[in-house]
C-alpha cells in the first residue's frame, strides 16, 4: 500500500512522517471547539448550546458522509482526494475563525465532519499495514482508537491552553498551519496519479443522505436546545421533533424500496450489531457523567477552564493500558468476552464510586486524577471490545454502513442524549436542593445564623455600610446554600449511574456473547472508524 502512493526515493522514516502528520492534523480539524466554548460565547455573544450544535453537527457529516466514500475512492486518487480535502478544510477553518454567525459556523462544522470521512478512511488504508499487517481488527483498534481518542483530548486541553493565553481562534489558525505542511508533504512524496477527477453525482441517493443527516440534526437540536426552550412546552422543541419523526420514517421507507439503498439497513438483522450499539451507547452515557465532573471543578473547586479541561490528560494513560489490554485479550483469548465486558463496566464503577465518595468542599483537583483513568480504562476497553463484537459474522457489504451506524451512535447521538441528560437532571436536583436547604436558612438555625453573623461582622470591619454588610453576609450564605445544592445533585445522579454501572456489569458477566472462548479472528476493514 505505502510502495503504490510513496515516491520509491522516499525512505520509510518520511512515509511514517506524513501519515502520521496527516492523521494529526486530520483529528484536528473541527467546527468548533468545547475546550474554549465559554471563550466563544463570551466573544461572539451567542448562548453555549449554539456551540455544542455545531460541534456535533462535525459528527453528524462525518457519519453521513460514510456510505458513499467508497464510490468516491474507485473514481479519484488518494492524493488528489487529500489535496482537495485539506484545501477545502483550510476554507471552512478560516470561514470559523472570522465568523461572528452561529449558522455558518454550523454549516461550516457539518461540511468538515463530511469531508474529514474521505481523510479519514484513506488514512486507515494507511495505518492499517503499520498497525496490523496480518490485518487483524482488534490488533488495529488496539493502536488507532487510543490514538484518535488521544489526540481528541490532547486537542481539548490545547484548545483550553490556546484560548487562556492568546485568542480561540489561534486554534483554526494552527490546525490550518499543519494543513498547509499536509499538503506540501502529500506534493512532495506521494506519487502522481493518472486516475481522474469524477465526482459520481448521479450514482449517490441525494434524497436519503439529506434526510441522514437533517433526522440526526433534528434530534440534536432538541436534546441540545430543549432545556433553553422549555421542551415542548416551546413550539420550536415540538416541530422539530415532530419533523424530526417524520424524516426518519420516510428515510427508512426509501431504504426499503429503492434498489440500491444509501443505507444497507440489513446492519439491523445481525444481533451482535444491535447489541454492540447498544453497548456504545451506554458506555458514551456514563462517559458523559464527566459534564458533573466539570461542574464540579468549576463551581466548588473554582480552579477555572484550564484546569477543568486539562484533568482530561489523565484519559489518555486509561486508554494506552486499555488498548494494550485488548490488543493481549484477543491475541491470547484465554478469558471469555463476557469477563472483559465485566471489567470495563467495573472500571466505570470505580471511577463513579470514587467520584461519589470523594466529591466534596474542601477537595482537591488531584484526588480527580486517578477516576480519571479508570474512566478512560473502561471506555477504550468497551469500546474495542464492540467495535469487533459488532462485525463478527457480518457480510462485508455491510460493514461500511456499520461504520455510519457506529458513528452516528458513539459520536453524535449518544454523547448529544447524555449532555442534555445530565444538564437537565442536574439543573432540576439543584433547584429542588436550593428549595430544600433554603428553609433552614431561619434564625432558629444555630449554624446558619453563626456564618451569617461571621460574614456581617467581617463586613463590617471591612468598613462597609450595615445594609452592604447585610447583603454581604446574605449572599455568602446562599452561595453556600448553592454548593451544597450542587454537591447533592452531583451525588444524587453519580449514585444511581453507578448503580446501574454495577447492574450491567454483573448482568454482562454472565451473557454468552459466544458460544465458545476461541473465536475466528475478524479481519481489517476501510468501515475501521
Amino acid at each position: 500500500m505505502h510502495t503504490i502512493l510513496f515516491r520509491r526515493w522516499v525512505p520509510i522514516w518520511m512515509r511514517l512522517l506524513c501519515i502520521f502528520t496527516l492523521a494529526i492534523t486530520t483529528m484536528l480539524f473541527n467546527g468548533t471547539y468545547m475546550g474554549s466554548s465559554i471563550d466563544i460565547s463570551s466573544t461572539l455573544g451567542v448562548l453555549k448550546e449554539d456551540i455544542t450544535m455545531a460541534y456535533y453537527a462535525t459528527s453528524v457529516g462525518m457519519a453521513a458522509a460514510y456510505p458513499m466514500v467508497p464510490k468516491m475512492r474507485s473514481l479519484i486518487s488518494t492524493k488528489t482526494i487529500l489535496l482537495l480535502d485539506l484545501l477545502l478544510q483550510i476554507l471552512l477553518s478560516l470561514t470559523c475563525a472570522n465568523t461572528s454567525l452561529m449558522g455558518v459556523i454550523i454549516v461550516c462544522s457539518f461540511l468538515i465532519g463530511f469531508l474529514k470521512a474521505f481523510v479519514m478512511m484513506e488514512l486507515i488504508l494507511m495505518l492499517r499495514p503499520i498497525f496490523s499487517p496480518a490485518n487483524e481488527r482488534s490488533e488495529f483498534y488496539s493502536y488507532f482508537y487510543p490514538l484518535v481518542f488521544s489526540v481528541s483530548q490532547m486537542a481539548l486541553v490545547l484548545t483550553a491552553w490556546v484560548a487562556y493565553n492568546f485568542q480561540w481562534q489561534y486554534m483554526y489558525y494552527l490546525v490550518v498551519v499543519l494543513a498547509l505542511l499536509s499538503i506540501t508533504q502529500v506534493l512532495i512524496c506521494f506519487r502522481y496519479s493518472k486516475i481522474g477527477l469524477r465526482f459520481p453525482f448521479a450514482e449517490i441517493d441525494w434524497l436519503s443522505f439529506w434526510g441522514v443527516a437533517c433526522s440526526l440534526l433534528l434530534f440534536i437540536y432538541v436534546v441540545t436546545y430543549g432545556k433553553l426552550y422549555d421542551w415542548f412546552d416551546s413550539n420550536q422543541i415540538l416541530v422539530g421533533f415532530v419533523v424530526a419523526i417524520v424524516v426518519v420514517y420516510l428515510t427508512v421507507m426509501r431504504q426499503v424500496g429503492v434498489k440500491n439503498p444509501y443505507l444497507r439497513l440489513d446492519v439491523f438483522s445481525y444481533s451482535k450489531a444491535i447489541v454492540a450499539y447498544l453497548f456504545m451507547v451506554l458506555v458514551m452515557f456514563v462517559a458523559g457523567s464527566s459534564t458533573l465532573v466539570s461542574q464540579y471543578v468549576n463551581s466548588i473547586l473554582a480552579t477555572g477552564n484550564l484546569h477543568a479541561n486539562s484533568l482530561n490528560f489523565w484519559l489518555i494513560p486509561g486508554f494506552v493500558v486499555g488498548g494494550l489490554i485488548c490488543f493481549w485479550f484477543f491475541r491470547l483469548q484465554i478469558i471469555r468476552f463476557r469477563y472483559l465486558v465485566f471489567f470495563g463496566m467495573m472500571c466505570f464503577s470505580v471511577y463513579l464510586a470514587m467520584i461519589y465518595w470523594g466529591v466534596a468542599p474542601n477537595g482537591t483537583y488531584e484526588y480527580l486524577f486517578f477516576p480519571m483513568f479508570m474512566r478512560g480504562l473502561g471506555m477504550m476497553v468497551l469500546f474495542i471490545a464492540f467495535g469487533v463484537y459488532a462485525v463478527e459474522g457480518m457480510d462485508p457489504k455491510l460493514m461500511i454502513y456499520n461504520a455510519f451506524f457506529l458513528v452516528a451512535f458513539r459520536s453524535a447521538l449518544a454523547p448529544a442524549f447524555s449532555a442534555s441528560f445530565y444538564n437537565n437532571m442536574l439543573y432540576r436536583l439543584q433547584e429542588k436542593y436550593v428549595s430544600r436547604l433554603g428553609e433552614t436558612l431561619i434564625a432558629q438555625n444555630p449554624i446558619a445564623m453563626e456564618r451569617y453573623n461571621a460574614k456581617l461582622s467581617a463586613a463590617i470591619g471591612q468598613g462597609h455600610s450595615f445594609e452592604e454588610s447585610t447583603a454581604i453576609a446574605m449572599k455568602s450564605l446562599y452561595s453556600s446554600v448553592y454548593m451544597q445544592a450542587t454537591l447533592l445533585s452531583i451525588k444524587e445522579i453519580i449514585g444511581y449511574i453507578l448503580l446501574l454501572c454495577l447492574i450491567v456489569g454483573v448482568v454482562a458477566a454472565f451473557i454468552p456473547f459466544h458460544k465458545t472462548l476461541k473465536v475466528k479472528v475478524e479481519e481489517g476493514g476501510e468501515d475501521m472508524v
